[in-house]
C-alpha cells in the first residue's frame, strides 16, 4: 500500500510540472515575433487601393482632432491584423457616433503584402468613419515602433486617441491607450487574450467627449 501510494505521489508530481511549465495561451496562439524579410515589392498592383503615406496619415488625424481615433497598423497577409481589424469593426458598430473615428494603415510586413490584398481585406469591414489605404513602406510603422518604445516595427497595433491630441511633431504623438498582438511587447495590451477591453477604453472617452 506505501509502495502504491509513494507511485500515485510521484505521477501528481510529474503532472504538476507539466502543466505549470508548459507556455500560457498569452503567449501564444495569437502573437508573432516580427515581420518575414520577404514582403512583395511596394509597387505591385499599387493602383488597387489608394496611397496612404505619412503626410496623408498625418492629415487625417489632425483633421479628426475633435473626435476619437482608433488608429489600426496592419498586413494585409497577417491573420492576427484582419481579426484586430474585425474588433475594430465592432467598435464602430457599437457606438455609432459621428465622434469616433477610423484610420487604417496596411503596410507591406509580410511575403505576399501588396496594395490588391490590402484592398480586398480592408472591404471586409465598412463604415463611413473609415479612413485607410496603402503605405508602400514600412516608414509610418517605424514612427509608430519610436512613439509606442517597442523594439519592432509597429504593426499589428491599435492606438486609441482622446479629442483634441494632434500630431503636430516629426513623430506620431503617444496614444491614450494601446493594444496590440506582439510577441515579447506588454502582455498586458495583448488585443487578442482581452479585445473586450478596447472596446471599453473607447467608451470611456466617447462618455467623456459627449
Amino acid at each position: 500500500m506505501r509502495k502504491l501510494y509513494v507511485l500515485l505521489l510521484g505521477g501528481s508530481l510529474v503532472v504538476t510540472l507539466a502543466w505549470t511549465s508548459a507556455p500560457s495561451v498569452a503567449s501564444q496562439d495569437c502573437c508573432h515575433r516580427s515581420p518575414a524579410k520577404s514582403a512583395a515589392p511596394a509597387s505591385a498592383s499599387a493602383a488597387a487601393m489608394a496611397s496612404f503615406n505619412t503626410e496623408d496619415v498625418r492629415k487625417e488625424f489632425n483633421a479628426s482632432s475633435g473626435k476619437v481615433r482608433v488608429v489600426a497598423l496592419l498586413s494585409p497577409t497577417c491573420p492576427d491584423c484582419r481579426s484586430g481589424q474585425a474588433v475594430v469593426g465592432r467598435i464602430l458598430k457599437k457606438f455609432s457616433s459621428p465622434k469616433l473615428q477610423a484610420i487604417f494603415v496596411w503596410e507591406p510586413l509580410r511575403g505576399g503584402d501588396n496594395a490588391a490584398n490590402a484592398a480586398q481585406h480592408a472591404a471586409s469591414v465598412q463604415d463611413v468613419r473609415i479612413a485607410q489605404g496603402w503605405d508602400g513602406t514600412p516608414e509610418l510603422g517605424k514612427l509608430f515602433r519610436d512613439t509606442l518604445d517597442i523594439y519592432q516595427v509597429a504593426w499589428d497595433v491599435y492606438l486609441v486617441y482622446r479629442p483634441g491630441v494632434k500630431w503636430e511633431g516629426p513623430r506620431p504623438p503617444r496614444p491614450t491607450f494601446w493594444m496590440h498582438q506582439l510577441e515579447g511587447v506588454d502582455p498586458n495590451l495583448l488585443l487578442c487574450v482581452n479585445p473586450t477591453r478596447l472596446s471599453e477604453e473607447v467608451g470611456k472617452l466617447m462618455a467623456q467627449s459627449n
